[in-house]
């Protein structure tokens, strides 16, 4: 939120320079994020007068004018239509700095410059380009009998300003106002804080105009005053400049005021053109359809079932607590208006507004949640205003409907937990003392413990430790000496979830790959790529198009960041990542209809080995990251569990333990065109929760002495059809050898004319071992001879001679 300096001078007298205000703002939890100027002095921006005003020999639009700033003549290049002979303008001198912010965020300085071929020595200035005015449509035309050379700074009244933006936690409603902030600055530097003069608002209007009347507990209070007679027109200028400063945009002078009471009290506020109230009954109501609305901003809006309105009898006027509607918006025209000023539920409020994708200052306070007792005061203070500088009258007192009454709560603090969590040595007296200024009423104390009636403006103040924070915040952490000593806490031992997670990035460093971070949010053209669109998670309030959906896998992190390297002649990309995918599926986690997971992602593009002048260049293949999955699953206790099968051409699928564990693919072609990779690139994406699940089935470690008798090697060749994977015999091989088999390999793969069409040969070798006794070829022959007819009966698989 923006402050202005000089709106908060009003409430407290701030001596200190604004270094040392922005330093305590953010010691009291208001942390300061930017300081910027605001207007100017126009120093080097004077009076002059237009000697001569000809056309521009090069540009139709353009005006060459000799004018005289008293102790010169110089030449400057005009646009505007207005420009004429004899005028007193205001100029800009070369060297002078305009309040003009420029995309860079600094402000536009005055240069010598030739446009067209014709020099221009300074600027002829337009009043929104001197801050002074919103008139663009030409130059400022002064009065004739000011002095060439008067500083302009000497005929107008500037309004300057230090704006500071504050970041405000959502556990802080109160200070997102003038007001609020200055009540905490008086309490942390013991300043008398003054507030504004409101009449009575405390007496209710006796036969009003209009009724009132509330059909949902989604709106606590709400308050109307009807003013007649108003004139609708600019603001004063002292409104406007406060307006502007804070980055506000002055509409008229009935909107500049709900503006400026909700910035100065926090409390959001609406006024209708009574006359179009047709029904002078206003309902505030929720409909169990849906709704279509036209908002001030011109926008059909699609309300939600549920969605709370603010209605003229039975039909809607305002989105509560978001935005007014079109046809009952404050005109020129506009003589009587009814002024709103309500509590609503602030979970209601934060609901449509992620629904509309829509939030407005009003709906940030309502969502943070107002005071539930300043709605009066806030729409008397508005009404006092409006008869200030609008006219007008008033009728007499307000009318309020109440009927859902928030009270205060009172808080004891003892003096022993105070100490004993901020190390300090208070007393109840120092306590008080702390705590003066924030308007919590004292209504009790004992040598240990004081006790406080929370007033409805810091709904954040609930426990005993929150009114310790206060204490904390106001005396100054910085402040509280260090111990000198402390207790020794032994940290929370991590979990076996956090221990897998912690032991997989392990071992993906390990394995040479470099790990990536990528968003988890995506657009829906690329969630796309990869799932169905029933599949595709879609977030309510997106930041923008590009990310609106749920990644459904980490490969489109991967792909979008090899493409990045590859653009910035990255040759060699071996990547993981770790990281949660959502889709929709009715085997929800967490939240009903999701499914989140947790996956690992190991991914390789490029040259395994790069041009030497001793070597060619060699690409990755999908064996190198089968060997790298190999070396994972090992290192996480799967490898004498998991099986490969060829999914399909280009895809293995691992299980383990009867679970699916991942996937190796190698990304086709087309995939690879969208996110412009030449490389070819390889992806293995494995599901950690899955691997979990697998692990717990997994029996334990056996340790076994080393065998004292030798190894034996035992080959042979099979002749199969070419449709038959070598897989499927390794699994039928292992199978039916027995548990003397320890390790089979493929050494030869042969296709060829002597071994028939289609057909290929695969050579196996075997290696036996018992730690019982020295094997030899009778004892293995049998296992080959029943593993030999095994194959012939599964796959017509014959013994090669």
């Amino acid at each position: 939120m923006n402050l202005s300096h000089n709106w908060l001078q009003e409430y407290i007298k701030l001596d200190l320079p604004i270094e040392e205000l922005t330093e305590k703002l953010t010691l009291i939890g208001l942390e300061v994020e930017e300081v910027e100027q605001f207007g100017s002095n126009l120093e080097g921006v004077i009076v002059g007068k237009v000697l001569d005003a000809s056309q521009h020999p090069n540009a139709d639009r353009l005006k060459v004018c000799k004018v005289d700033l008293g102790t010169e003549t110089v030449q400057i290049v005009c646009g505007a239509d207005n420009v004429a002979t004899g005028q007193k303008v205001a100029v800009a001198t070369v060297g002078s700095t305009l309040p003009i912010k420029l995309n860079d965020g600094s402000y536009l300085t005055l240069r010598k410059a030739k446009l067209r071929g014709e020099e221009s020595h300074g600027m002829i200035c337009a009043a929104d380009e001197l801050g002074i005015g919103s008139d663009h449509s030409g130059i400022l035309v002064l009065d004739e009998n000011l002095e060439v050379g008067t500083p302009i700074s000497q005929v107008y009244e500037l309004y300057q300003d230090t704006i500071i933006e504050i970041a405000i936690t959502p556990n802080r409603p109160d200070a997102t106002c003038h007001l609020g902030v200055s009540r905490d600055l008086s309490a942390a530097l013991k300043l008398p804080l003054k507030k504004p003069m409101i009449s009575d608002f405390t007496s209710k209007t006796e036969n009003p105009d209009y009724s009132i009347t509330i059909e949902s507990e989604n709106c606590h209070r709400y308050v109307g005053k009807l003013i007649r007679n108003v004139k609708v027109d600019e603001s004063p200028t002292w409104l406007q400049n406060k307006l502007k400063a804070i980055g506000l945009r002055p509409v008229n002078n009935i909107v500049d005021i709900t503006n400026f009471v909700m910035y100065e009290l926090g409390q959001p506020l609406h006024a209708f053109d009574f006359d179009n109230i047709t029904s002078s009954n206003i309902t505030i109501k929720e409909f169990d359809k849906e709704v279509e609305f036209e908002t001030l901003d011109h926008q059909e809006r699609k309300c939600a079932p549920g969605t709370l309105f603010i209605c003229d009898g039975e039909t809607p006027i305002a989105i509560a607590g978001l935005m007014g509607g079109l046809h009952s918006e404050v005109s020129d025209t506009t003589t009587n208006i009814l002024i709103e000023s309500a509590y609503f539920d602030p979970g209601s409020i934060r609901r449509t507004s992620k629904q509309q994708m829509l939030q407005t200052d009003a709906s940030y306070r309502f969502e943070r949640g107002i005071d539930p007792n300043m709605q009066a005061m806030a729409a008397q203070r508005t009404a006092d205003l409006i008869l200030e500088i609008c006219g007008g009258e008033a009728e007499v007192g307000l009318t309020d409907i109440h009927p859902i009454k928030t009270g205060t709560h009172s808080l004891t603090l003892r003096m022993s937990y105070l100490n004993r969590l901020l190390g300090t040595k208070f007393d109840v007296a120092h306590t008080i003392e702390i705590l003066d200024g924030l308007e919590l009423e004292l209504t009790g104390q004992t040598e240990d413990t004081v006790t406080y009636k929370i007033p409805t403006f810091r709904p954040d103040l609930e426990r005993e430790v929150d009114l310790i924070e206060e204490v904390g915040r106001l005396y100054d952490y910085n402040k509280i000496d260090s111990p000198d000593r402390g207790i020794f806490v032994s940290t929370e031992p991590l979990t076996d979830w956090e221990l897998l997670v912690s032991q997989v990035r392990d071992t993906g460093v390990q394995l040479g790959c470099r790990e990536i971070y990528t968003n988890s949010l995506i657009s829906e053209k690329e969630a796309l790529n990869f799932v169905a669109e029933e599949e595709i998670i879609t977030t309510l309030n997106p930041l923008n198009k590009d990310m609106s959906r749920m990644r459904p896998t980490l490969a489109h992190g991967f792909l979008k960041a090899a493409s990045h390297n590859f653009n910035r002649n990255a040759d060699n990309i071996r990547f993981f990542e770790v990281g949660n995918v959502f889709v929709q599926s009715e085997d929800a986690t967490y939240h009903k209809g999701v499914k989140e997971q947790t996956h690992v992602l190991f991914g390789l593009a490029g040259l395994k080995q790069e041009e030497h002048w001793t070597t060619k260049p060699i690409e990755y293949s999908i064996f190198d990251l089968k060997a790298i999955i190999d070396s994972f699953l090992t290192k996480l206790r799967l490898n004498d569990a998991y099986t490969v099968e060829l999914e399909n051409d280009d895809t293995l699928r691992y299980t383990c333990n009867k679970i699916e564990i991942g996937k190796i693919f190698e990304v086709s072609k087309k995939l690879r065109n969208v996110y412009d990779i030449d490389h070819k690139a390889f992806i293995a994406e494995f599901n950690i929760n899955a691997i979990q699940q697998a692990q717990k089935r997994q029996a334990a470690f056996k340790f076994a002495a080393i065998p004292k008798f030798p190894v034996f090697e035992f080959d042979f060749a099979v002749v199969v059809s070419n449709d038959v994977n070598a897989g499927s015999l390794l699994r039928t091989i292992k199978n039916n050898a027995g548990k003397t088999l320890k390790n089979i390999d493929i050494f030869d793969v042969y296709e060829g004319k002597s071994i028939g069409e289609n057909c290929k040969s695969i050579a196996f070798r075997l290696n036996f071992i018992d730690p019982n006794k020295t094997l030899n070829v009778k004892d293995v022959e049998p296992i080959i001879q029943r593993v030999l007819k095994t194959l012939e009966k599964q796959y017509s698989a014959k013994l090669r001679s």
